[in-house]
């Protein structure tokens, strides 16, 4: 069902394109970059959704300044240029503990294709975070809000929560709860975000 919705989505985006490419827009000049950029919108929409995301109209960038696990101070700024992965996440939350290995794979897979992926631990203590990281393997960044603050400014609810940002760092679909993020139609998605926005 999934790959069909895909599916369809991906042919209405390249049956435009085809029209555009063919016959050109009615004034006689070059391209329309409108229509296919709006194509390409609707079908990235479909796609979001048909993988458990919740697209949104790019709410503008919320900014924050918070501490890394690494110790370094990190700020929306430092991600600038890159699709950003950012998940809500504690050590205590079961479906977070889940999904981290396939978000490592994932990261591991797109990192060097623009792909930033930061998990986010809401209010819990530098040892308990470094000791979980090390012993799950894990090597993606993370940030640590303490107080959850960065959470709440994110409207998260619920954890996990994990938010998508576009190159300007403006969100554009969220996903509250569990995911496996390392299947081949997420690897398919995040590698069509990668390339078109």
């Amino acid at each position: 069902m999934k790959r069909r919705i895909i599916a369809v989505a991906v042919f209405a985006a390249i049956s435009t394109l085809t029209l555009l490419v063919a016959f050109g827009p009615l004034g006689g000049s070059r391209a329309t970059p409108t229509l296919a950029t709006d194509a390409e919108r609707t079908s990235l929409d479909a796609a979001l959704q048909s993988a458990g995301l919740h697209p949104v109209s790019r709410i503008a960038p919320v900014d924050f300044e918070i501490e890394s696990l690494a110790g370094q101070v990190r700020s929306l700024a430092d991600y600038r240029g890159s699709i950003v992965f950012l998940n809500f996440w504690a050590t205590w939350c079961p479906p977070c503990v889940e999904e981290m290995p396939s978000m490592q794979r994932l990261a591991d897979i797109l990192e060097l294709e623009g792909l930033a992926m930061v998990a986010v631990n809401v209010q819990e203590d530098r040892p308990q975070v470094e000791r979980f990281m090390s012993d799950h393997g894990l090597s993606f960044e993370v940030l640590l809000d303490r107080r959850g603050q960065v959470g709440q400014s994110y409207a998260v609810r619920g954890l996990p929560t994990t938010v998508i940002l576009d190159r300007t760092g403006a969100i554009m679909a969220r996903k509250v709860g569990f995911a496996y993020w390392d299947t081949d139609e997420m690897i398919e998605l995040f590698r069509a975000i990668l390339e078109q926005v």
